[in-house]
């Protein structure tokens, strides 16, 4: 055992991009050193849930910006999936397979700050709720997912998506995962468990310590259901990585965190934190911000150990 952990420790690397030669973007340093020819950097997610209380108002809205091996001419068409994964058992399955919900073709993109083609759409969850085939009422509840999915398809006949990109291509600048999953949620309190609290980990199956250090944290509310904290993982094997930004969503009476969540630390391909998951997700009182618990995925892709269920705890001071 210790000397799986002498291993990990000589592989976990801070995430850093320095200067490249000839100063390239960086997006052209990294191409230059993987064989991914193509792909769809997130430039804004403005909607990342939909409102189960207001779903005829609610959005799925995306701006991303398409890059390839001849900066965006090899763009042909950018075709849009949705599909719907029932994450509260409790009142049925009701999961539904993934469906087209429109193609976006070259001409539909503009060219962006950078030089690259670049999009936005909007998608209202009425439609793809039909589209889907389901009952408003009686299948939908909060914490279920709606997963929309990017297909790019370039002139050379070459098709990238979440299911054949590779590990540093989801993260960091890219940005590019193709897949978003927009979570059901219930309108909340931008007041509601925000300001200071202490937290406490669970200890890391990957790093042998603290998931993050123990400390006062100051929690943030991005929107009304989203709230950001900065931590620092494993920070007691002193490895010198600093904070960076932790986000979870208040799901109704569900705590869902985000996926592809950056750690700072890297064995290879990144290392993410991402949702636990169904039953495994943690609850909250909707009257009670004085202390929460937020259950998570660690390391989702394997990159240093298995993936693991984890959670820490927030006090209020």
């Amino acid at each position: 055992m210790k000397n799986i952990f002498k291993l990990f420790l000589m592989g976990l690397v801070i995430i850093n991009f320095s200067c490249q030669e000839d100063e390239k973007l960086p997006f052209e340093a990294i191409t230059d050193a993987t064989d991914t020819a193509g792909g769809l950097r997130t430039i804004e997610l403005k909607s990342p849930s939909f409102d189960l209380l207001d779903l005829q108002g609610s959005n799925f809205e995306l701006t991303v910006e398409e890059w390839d091996a001849e900066d965006g001419d090899l763009l042909d068409f950018v075709d849009v999936y949705v599909q719907f994964q029932d994450q509260t058992p409790g009142n049925g399955d009701s999961s539904k397979a993934e469906v087209s919900v429109t193609s976006i073709p070259a001409s539909g993109f503009d060219l962006g700050p950078a030089g690259l083609p670049r999009t936005s759409l909007t998608i209202p969850a009425s439609e793809v709720v039909g589209l889907l085939g389901l009952d408003a009422t009686a299948d939908i509840d909060g914490g279920d997912i709606f997963r929309f999915r990017l297909e790019l398809h370039l002139t050379d006949g070459s098709v990238f998506s979440s299911g054949n990109i590779e590990g540093n291509i989801t993260g960091v600048f890219f940005n590019s995962p193709f897949s978003y999953p927009i979570s059901v949620v219930c309108s909340g309190d931008e007041g509601f468990l925000v300001g200071d609290y202490s937290i406490v980990s669970e200890i890391s199956p990957v790093g042998g310590v603290p998931l993050f250090s123990e400390s006062t944290v100051t929690v943030t509310a991005v929107s009304d259901i989203r709230r950001e904290i900065q931590v620092t993982y494993l920070g007691e094997l002193g490895l010198g990585n600093g904070p960076v930004p932790f986000q979870f969503d208040l799901v109704c009476n569900t705590v869902v965190v985000p996926e592809n969540q950056a750690s700072g630390l890297t064995c290879g391909g990144g290392i993410v934190f991402g949702p636990a998951g169904g039953l495994d997700n943690a609850k909250f009182d909707v009257n009670d911000d004085s202390s929460i618990t937020v259950t998570l995925l660690e390391d989702v892709n394997g990159d240093c150990a298995s993936p693991g269920i984890i959670s820490f705890t927030l006090a209020k001071i």
